[in-house]
Parts: structure tokens; C-alpha cells; sequence
């Protein structure tokens, strides 16, 4: 499967001296730890050889265009890696529908379902802020959650339809001899 992944120059030096790299739980802001723990959760679930350490991001679709800004931060001289990986080694997931995650929200496949758990939820829940919320709000949440990697669906969807679909890709090693193209780039 080809993925492609972006990284600070760093990390390819890195890369070509240990062969194979690990995601350093040190560089996960702290605000991102419990989704970044929720996604390892369902890598083990759904890759039969995941072995629990923090995931590297790519990109499945599109290939990250170099010319926009946001891939680093500004004039960081970075590389956009093209990896060939072994699907069986790849959790798919549609990247807005992640940020549903990311603020620990409800993710419904439409604004009618959307809209009508929220009046519930907001109803039933004094403070709709407070985390995890009680039962069966936080296992309503959850369950919702998975739908970011129901691709299909989400596509179907005229909620999350409008615009391209950014599909980003999880993987637990990043390998040397997976990569099959290095573009340096100094970040916009």
C-alpha cells in the first residue's frame, strides 16, 4: 500500500542510521495522548501484527502537496517519505471525521443524528464538558468513534461528503526499506 508520511529531515537521518523507528511517545502533546491511545486500541484490534507502540501518520490520500503550508512548522526543511507497506500493517481512517476524536465528540454519519444525540446528550449531562461523561453517553461516544474508519460510509455520507476525502494512514514501524522516494522540502 503506498503511504506517504512527512518528517523533519531529523527523522530521515535517524531513519537511515537505525533502519527501523518507532513513534516517541515524547513528541504526543498531552492533550492528544487519550485519542492517540484510543487509535493504538483499535490498531490492535484491526492489525493482527501490531504490537502496541505509538502509531506514525501518513497520508493514503492524496499525496501531501508540498506547496501548501501546515505539513511542519514554518522553514523547517522536512522530507515527504513514499512508503510501500504491507496493508496488513495499515489502519485507514478518514482525517476529519479523526477530528471527532481528537475533541472527544459524538461523530454521527448525518446532521439529523448529529443534532438529536446532542439535545439528548445535553439534556441528560449537567456538564457536557466534563470527561469521559457518564454512561451510556461516554459508550455512545465510543462507539461512534469507529465509524472513521467506515470509509465507505462516511463517503455516502452528504454530512461528511463536501470536498476531497483526506484519508490518513496509521502504521506502527517506520522502516528504510519500506521507502521508495525522498522529497526534501522547507516548510511554507
Amino acid at each position: 500500500m503506498r503511504v506517504w508520511t512527512i518528517q523533519p529531515v531529523e527523522v530521515l537521518a535517524q531513519l537511515e542510521e537505525e533502519r527501523v523507528l518507532y513513534a516517541d511517545p515524547a513528541y504526543i502533546p498531552k492533550e492528544f495522548r487519550q485519542p492517540y491511545n484510543w487509535m493504538r486500541a483499535q490498531m490492535g484490534r484491526r492489525l493482527p501484527c501490531y504490537d502496541s507502540h505509538y502509531p506514525w501518520w501518513g497520508w493514503h490520500t492524496p499525496r501531501p502537496d508540498l506547496r501548501q503550508s501546515g505539513h511542519l512548522p514554518h522553514g523547517t526543511q522536512g522530507v515527504r517519505l513514499e512508503l510501500e507497506i504491507n496493508p496488513i500493517e495499515v489502519l485507514l481512517s478518514d482525517f476529519d471525521a479523526w477530528h471527532g476524536v481528537l475533541n472527544s465528540g459524538y461523530l454521527g454519519l448525518n446532521e439529523e443524528e448529529d443534532e438529536a444525540w446532542y439535545r439528548r446528550f445535553e439534556a441528560a449531562v449537567p456538564n457536557r464538558w466534563s470527561w469521559p461523561p457518564p454512561e451510556p453517553w461516554y459508550s455512545d461516544i465510543l462507539t461512534s468513534w469507529e465509524r472513521v474508519f467506515d470509509l465507505e460510509a462516511l463517503a455516502a455520507s452528504e454530512y461528511w461528503q463536501p470536498g476531497p476525502r483526506y484519508i490518513q494512514a496509521t502504521f506502527e514501524a517506520l522502516r528504510l526499506v519500506d521507502v521508495r522516494k525522498c522529497t526534501p522540502f522547507v516548510a511554507r
